[in-house]
């Protein structure tokens, strides 16, 4: 099995090794390559993974929308929210400042500590904010693997209510709810039924996300993204994250937006145009498409500076050929003088 071997090694099939060693014995040197290599599926799964207490991964998810609603009918989204589990505070009083449910949850934190800085609120207003959004998708996105209505709640609560004035603010939260076509009913009786936030008992869909940690282990960079279980690398991007999910299909399953725009120069823009129902070169996103305007718009210059420059030369012309003729002087008078 290779268990009892203990030095960097790799195991391949009899059949395959008896090739190498047949070369070998022959006289042939051989060179052998490791490579992880995406294998194409038709669907795609992708899963992000964020925390309302850190705005790090808000601009990447009002860029991302569109492109999310491009991809609804052929890739299946999951979001993920991370919190901590058990306050590890050492005052009471800053665990139910930071914590709910007598200290269960709490606001989340990496590794390296505390990450709470960006918005000068109490942890717990956070863990509120993602058992909302738990309950959101568990009510709109999880039969669908979409969740169009947890979307527009969360670009809606980014724009309206991301701010220390509002992030808890019960009229702004509702006012998102109207803007995003969520019924607060709803969402109240989830919030309730789940176990609620006050008292020291379990939440059963807190209890969900401290499970689906677990599972997925530990996570020191939030927000981040995984593809077909492969963690996006680089900068959390918009077009990163549609570069690794469009790379992720089988060329016959691959949607036609990621033909038409996986090269734009601008991806959320040429995505945006597909939503609007515009052509693709018609907008001239492509950078073969931008080269081309380039050079038209330079030869468009070049014209006009010749014309310019005709111009100019014709008026300066006419102005020589129509100078005083008292500066002249005829063959006949050249003789008399």
């Amino acid at each position: 099995s290779g268990h009892d071997i203990h030095i960097p090694s790799m195991l391949m099939s009899k059949h395959d090794a008896e090739k190498i060693k047949m070369k070998l014995v022959s006289g042939h040197s051989v060179r052998l390559e490791i490579a992880w290599v995406v294998v194409p599926t038709k669907t795609v799964q992708y899963n992000l993974w964020t925390t309302p207490a850190r705005p790090a991964g808000n601009q990447f998810l009002l860029e991302f929308k569109n492109i999310a609603l491009a991809l609804k009918d052929s890739a299946n989204f999951k979001p993920y929210s991370y919190i901590g589990s058990g306050c590890q505070l050492e005052s009471m009083d800053d665990c139910q400042e930071e914590c709910t449910n007598g200290g269960r949850y709490c606001a989340a934190t990496s590794i390296e500590g505390d990450f709470i800085d960006e918005l000068d609120l109490t942890g717990n207003v956070f863990v509120k904010e993602t058992l909302r959004r738990h309950c959101i998708w568990k009510e709109y996105g999880e039969n669908d693997g979409f969740g169009e209505e947890w979307w527009n709640y969360v670009v809606t609560f980014i724009d309206k209510c991301y701010s220390e004035a509002f992030f808890d603010d019960e009229d702004c939260i509702v006012d998102v709810y109207k803007h995003s076509g969520v019924d607060k009913s709803k969402i109240d009786t989830c919030l309730n039924e789940s176990g609620g936030l006050d008292g020291d008992i379990k939440n059963t869909l807190l209890e969900e996300v401290i499970m689906a940690e677990k599972s997925f282990g530990e996570f020191v960079v939030i927000p981040s993204v995984n593809v077909n279980t492969f963690e996006v690398e680089g900068e959390l991007s918009a077009e990163n994250v549609f570069a690794a999910i469009c790379s992720n299909f089988l060329s016959d399953a691959k949607p036609e937006v990621c033909s038409l725009c996986l090269d734009a120069m601008n991806v959320t823009e040429c995505v945006s145009s597909q939503e609007n129902g515009s052509r693709f070169e018609k907008h001239k996103n492509t950078k073969s498409g931008r080269f081309l305007l380039v050079i038209i718009l330079q030869l468009l210059l070049l014209v006009a500076i010749i014309l310019v420059a005709v111009a100019l030369g014709t008026y300066m012309y006419r102005g020589y050929s129509h100078l005083d003729p008292v500066y002249e002087t005829s063959p006949q008078e050249s003789q008399l003088v």
